[in-house]
């Protein structure tokens, strides 16, 4: 079977590429530059030159992703390119037309060529702040109050692919992916928080997280979040159009006590809650029943070992050692 991965050589999207061709399938990689860089250190040269083609393509060019898709015999799509939350906000136009025309392109592709499956990427960000739900954890179908333009695109995409299952009948299942971490981040204010609070001491640098520590999240290692989608690109029609995806529940206090116990001595300056926005950042709090019952994905890694995994390889990129 051929899957197209759009983003398929970004954070995620290059785990999930290395899950489908493990695990026997091929796939079309669909990026607006794609780095084949980023695929060679998780697969052979034989694995990508055997099961992995690349296509150059913008997701805003339906022509070009409909030819790709039929060309290739594509059967099931995972939609992961996206533009994220500062982007948005650096470019509001591009963000709601990569995000909002470029998910509606992807599900109408499918209707037309009908293919089996789209599996896409939407946000925890759909949803608002705690204060909103009388649920301490925020039920997969509740209403969204999104607090920014990126969540309201992706709140968009939602119904959007709600219309096209309910009117076309088209396979489409949403993963609400949150606070996903990994080795490799670049962009995004997840980014940034890991990179102070899990990269620099990794390299015996100091950190500053942008988060007080009692901010609280639920963190999803990469290998988990791209095992969840692929999990979800082998369920026919789920009861639900979303599932909200959410890891080991730490504050950013807790985080920093597990970097300490891996690097002793670790310099980490956290901020107070005035300096960081107002207090706990509760939202990420989210009831997985819905995701358990239908997908049935469990993640492999737990908070500890994902980040004594991510500080190693941050480590072996710069020719310093394995931490004991």
């Amino acid at each position: 079977m051929t899957y197209l991965v759009t983003g398929g050589t970004g954070f995620i999207g290059s785990r999930v590429v290395r899950d489908l061709v493990q695990s026997g399938e091929d796939v079309v990689v669909y990026d607006w530059a794609p780095a084949a860089a980023a695929l060679a250190g998780l697969l052979s040269p034989e694995e990508i030159n055997d099961h992995v083609t690349l296509v150059g393509g913008d997701v805003t060019d339906f022509p070009l992703l409909a030819r790709t898709l039929k060309d290739n015999d594509v059967a099931k799509v995972i939609h992961l390119a996206s533009l994220m939350y500062l982007d948005v906000n650096a470019n509001p136009l591009r963000g709601v037309r990569v995000n909002c025309e470029g998910t509606v392109n992807v599900f109408e592709a499918a209707r037309l060529l009908g293919l089996e499956k789209v599996v896409w990427e939407s946000s925890g960000s759909v949803f608002g702040p705690p204060e909103k739900y009388a649920e301490e954890f925020i039920p997969n179908d509740a209403a969204h109050y999104p607090q920014n333009l990126y969540g309201a695109a992706k709140s968009f995409d939602e119904r959007a692919a709600a219309y096209y299952r309910e009117r076309h009948g088209t396979d489409i299942t949403a993963l609400r992916l949150v606070m996903v971490y990994g080795p490799g981040m670049k962009r995004g204010r997840t980014a940034r928080i890991i990179q102070e609070l899990v990269y620099n001491p990794a390299l015996g640098r100091a950190g500053k997280p942008p988060a007080a520590a009692d901010n609280l999240f639920g963190w999803t290692h990469v290998d988990d979040a791209a095992g969840a989608t692929v999990a979800a690109s082998r369920v026919t029609r789920p009861a639900e159009a979303a599932y909200s995806v959410s890891g080991e529940l730490a504050t950013i206090g807790q985080l920093a006590d597990y970097v300490r116990e891996l690097v002793p001595g670790a310099e980490l300056s956290l901020l107070p809650p005035e300096k960081a926005g107002g207090g706990s950042i509760m939202t990420c709090k989210y009831d997985m029943t819905a995701f358990d019952r239908d997908i049935g994905y469990r993640p492999r890694r737990t908070l500890r070992d994902g980040l004594r995994k991510t500080m190693n390889a941050v480590r072996a990129e710069a020719g310093l050692a394995p931490l004991d």
